[in-house]
């Protein structure tokens, strides 16, 4: 079976949530996985896919996940990449293509053979000032958008990329 690893940036748990739910669909198929937060930057060997989540501030990635690919590049050009993002814009139907749009940089980066982005959670707790001040100016209260059946099935079509899949 293969082995993956499944990386995150997170500020609000979202893209932890979305990491966990597809690792089941990993395990459930006999591969091992191994789940990891950017920001102890893990090692990308041993894996045959190597999936990496960001939540997105203001159209990018989070610092820590685009510091990681930087200094991983080398060993991610010899893996199978596939990127994924968390944010509010993916539950509109109106602005999803734009919310898949926010990997391009990081995909194009890393050679990612797939990419998209799930719904994301809004905390106005761990959000920054300035997001928290145009939450209050606009009313917007805390949202949850995180949808794991939704990540357990890019997940799925994920398998294939996975050597011995």
């Amino acid at each position: 079976m293969g082995q993956i690893l499944i990386g995150y940036a997170t500020r609000t748990g979202a893209a932890a949530d979305i990491a966990t739910a597809m690792a089941e669909t990993f395990y459930a198929m006999g591969h091992k996985v191994r789940i990891a937060n950017l920001d102890k930057d893990p090692g990308v060997q041993p894996a045959d896919l190597v999936v990496i989540g960001s939540g997105i501030n203001a159209g990018s990635w989070y610092p820590e996940a685009t510091g990681w690919l930087r200094r991983n590049a080398e060993a991610l050009s010899a893996a199978r990449v596939a990127v994924f993002n968390t944010c509010m814009n993916a539950v509109d139907p109106a602005k999803r293509e734009s919310a898949i749009a926010y990997n391009d940089a990081v995909a194009e980066q890393c050679g990612a053979v797939a990419s998209t982005s799930f719904g994301g959670r809004y905390v106005p707790a761990k959000a920054g000032l300035f997001s928290r001040i145009l939450a209050k100016a606009t009313g917007q209260k805390a949202e949850d958008h995180v949808d794991p059946a939704a990540a357990r099935e890019w997940a799925g079509r994920l398998l294939p990329l996975v050597t011995g899949a």
